[in-house]
């Protein structure tokens, strides 16, 4: 037994000698991911003691103190900035810009330590800038639906206390500091981008993505063209990340081979040269994470060390956490992190196998001709090729399911087809900045490009090849979906009737991602209003969806028309070609969508008289959707009194009726409170 036991211990102090930082990651791990999770961080000190590694032990101990210092200390200045935010509706505040975003800034507040994210016209300000700023606390808004954009966990992940509005805000000068010179290099990004993106070319798809494959400039990439990637299953391309500094470090190797003569001088260059490049691509968390682990590596050999991956890897994930521990709620370093381990695994296993295309196993390897050995070449690369996109494809899968609620069936292909294309791609677009020769170098890069975009975009366009994670909703379900300003949407059935659709903006931004991430499929549009805010994003709509219907419901006058749809019925109850136009709300109509579980009557803004005029079998119903007409309206009263036994939904527009207050008996439900939709599934119980 005291054999047995001997030996374990002995094999794992071996393991982990070999990689000495792996327990104070997992310590620190543990703390961070908090709840039973600090059993993590008990078991790793505990297995350093057993195993009698005290240097581990005391590096467990001392990581996981700083963290606990670091949480205690954000936790205190946090709560602290928040109380006085909340005592003062206009609170004076001094501070530095951490980073500029397009409709607002990160603030870090001078007394407290805290950040914060101001929302306001602060485009002008830059990272570094001093100011004093009068700010208004402002609710933080959650994910209506999961997977679409979560202000609180992108804020979570940001390392930021609240989100505010700015007011007024005086410049106080731009002292030097790290922000500043952060400032500096996004400044220096600009310039290089405008290199690659001439006057005039903003539009070009081509150079949007040289500009984010080269730079990680996002600033000119349009929606379509994220979309694209998005969907192809490589969006990593948008964001400098390890792959990206693989490559850059690749290319600088190659033109410092001829350069310098000794390792030392050319590690030092290699090193030097890609931290700039990391630091003017904005210091993203996988680009740093692949720049720390490559300064390690090249230093332990220059020192003649024995190198573990498995170290360099943990020191990497501990450095980085115990400088911004809330990192840990970020994807991008989950993704970089998991993605590299996987790769590393899956290349180990897959070394171990037995070549794919080789000679004669019983030919000795040295007598192999040079064609044998060109076969073995090529068998090695492109063994390694598949299987790093399997192994990044395989680790990505379960962490863009848990934070995007996605997966990309196709994803191992797209990456395996233009990983190839990559190098070529990046080293002309890195030799366009050179004077004279850099315009020929610039079409060369833009015509990689359109391969590459013409690549992803043909596999962003085979069906089922950009999915969601959430299932899909049931026949008889219905969303409600509040756009804003008393306005929304609604969507009877899957596939459904989708009634209005909200401006172009908002189609594109919460409408299309709703109807996604909610489980959703529309085969009809009706719009009941004219105007752009309900009605202007039907073209952006109908692009998505290309079998969509669309009918304007508001051009319908005095006769009733219906629809049979796959699953449902679909009547609609036109007003009166003589009702008055204004309010706007008068044309709307009033639709009636019947399932063999659940039938729904939308009344939405419609007027009274539109309402009255129906015809008593279309009255009984399960539910009833109602909105507020500001010169008709159809009160709940009414609504309880000629459909008994339906349930009442309130839409965005209905809630100056005061649900508390209402004078009925009837079962009421509306959006809640803090939240931005209603999802009913199945069907109600009948009857009261």
């Amino acid at each position: 037994m005291n054999a047995g036991r001997h030996a374990v211990t002995a094999m794992l102090r071996r393991r982990f000698l070999s990689a000495p930082l792996l327990l104070p990651l997992f310590a620190v791990l543990g703390i961070l991911w908090g709840g039973y999770a600090c059993t993590v961080t008990v078991a790793a000190v505990l297995l350093a003691g057993i195993c009698r590694v005290w240097r581990i032990l005391i590096a467990c101990v001392l990581c996981s103190a700083v963290i606990l210092l670091h949480l205690a200390e954000r936790e205190s200045s946090s709560n602290r900035l928040l109380d006085y935010l909340s005592s003062k509706p206009g609170a004076s505040l001094i501070g530095t810009v951490q980073r500029s975003l397009k409709n607002g800034c990160l603030f870090k507040e001078k007394d407290t330590g805290a950040t914060l994210m101001l929302k306001g016209e602060l485009a002008h300000w830059k990272a570094g800038d001093c100011l004093r700023a009068t700010v208004a606390l402002q609710a933080v808004s959650k994910a209506a639906i999961p997977g679409m954009f979560d202000q609180e966990a992108w804020l979570q992940s940001q390392g930021v206390t609240a989100c505010a509005t700015c007011l007024s805000a005086d410049f106080l000068g731009h002292p030097l500091s790290l922000s500043s010179i952060r400032g500096t290099a996004d400044d220096l990004r600009a310039a290089l981008a405008r290199k690659l993106m001439p006057a005039g070319s903003e539009n070009d798809k081509r150079a949007q993505v040289l500009c984010a494959l080269v730079l990680g400039d996002k600033t000119y990439s349009e929606p379509e063209t994220v979309e694209i990637f998005k969907k192809g299953g490589c969006l990593h391309i948008f964001a400098v990340s390890g792959l990206h500094v693989g490559v850059i470090s690749c290319i600088v190797l190659l033109i410092l081979g001829r350069f310098f003569q000794r390792s030392r001088g050319r590690t030092c260059a290699l090193i030097l040269i890609t931290g700039v490049y990391v630091f003017i691509t904005g210091l993203a968390v996988p680009a740093l994470r692949a720049f720390l682990m490559l300064a390690l590596f090249l230093v332990g050999k220059e020192l003649k060390r024995s190198v573990s991956m498995a170290n360099i890897w943990s020191a990497a994930a501990l450095l980085i956490l115990l400088l911004y521990p809330w990192q840990i709620y970020n994807a991008g370093f989950l993704l970089s992190f998991a993605v590299y381990a996987a790769i590393v695994i899956g290349i180990f296993i897959g070394m171990k196998a037995s070549p794919w295309f080789h000679p004669d196993s019983f030919i000795p390897s040295k007598i192999y001709t040079k064609g044998e050995r060109r076969l073995l070449h090529c068998d090695f690369s492109i063994r390694s090729l598949v299987v790093m996109s399997l192994s990044a494809w395989l680790a990505s899968l379960p962490i863009t399911m848990y934070y995007f609620k996605t997966f990309n069936l196709y994803g191992v292909l797209i990456n395996l087809a233009i990983t190839p294309l990559l190098l070529p791609t990046m080293l002309s677009g890195l030799l366009a900045f050179l004077p004279y020769i850099g315009t020929v170098f610039l079409k060369i890069a833009l015509c990689c490009t359109s391969v590459l975009l013409s690549m992803v975009g043909t596999v962003a366009e085979i069906p089922a090849a950009y999915l969601p994670a959430q299932q899909e909703r049931s026949a008889s379900s219905f969303l409600v979906y509040d756009t804003g300003y008393g306005s929304s949407f609604t969507v009877l059935g899957n596939p459904g009737v989708m009634i209005n659709c909200g401006s172009e903006v908002t189609a594109q931004l919460t409408t299309e991602p709703a109807l996604f991430f909610g489980g959703f499929q529309p085969s009809m549009l009706i719009l009941t209003q004219r105007r752009a805010s309900a009605a202007g994003g039907a073209e952006y709509l109908c692009k998505k969806y290309p079998h969509l219907q669309v009918v304007h419901g508001y051009e319908l006058r005095d006769d009733i028309i219906s629809y049979r749809l796959e699953n449902a019925t679909v009547t609609i109850i036109p007003a009166r070609s003589e009702l008055r136009e204004s309010p706007i709300q008068n044309s709307s109509p009033i639709i009636l969508w019947q399932h063999s579980e659940r039938s729904v009557l939308y009344v939405g803004d419609a007027s009274r008289d539109t309402y009255e005029r129906i015809p008593a079998e279309y009255l009984d119903v399960d539910t009833v959707i109602c909105g507020k007409n500001p010169a008709m309206p159809v009160e709940p009263s009414l609504v309880e009194q000629l459909s008994p036994r339906a349930e009442i939904v309130l839409l965005p527009s209905a809630m100056g009726y005061g649900q508390d207050s209402l004078p009925v008996q009837a079962p009421v439900r509306s959006i809640p409170e803090g939240e931005q939709c209603l999802i009913s599934e199945g069907a109600p119980k009948l009857g009261k």
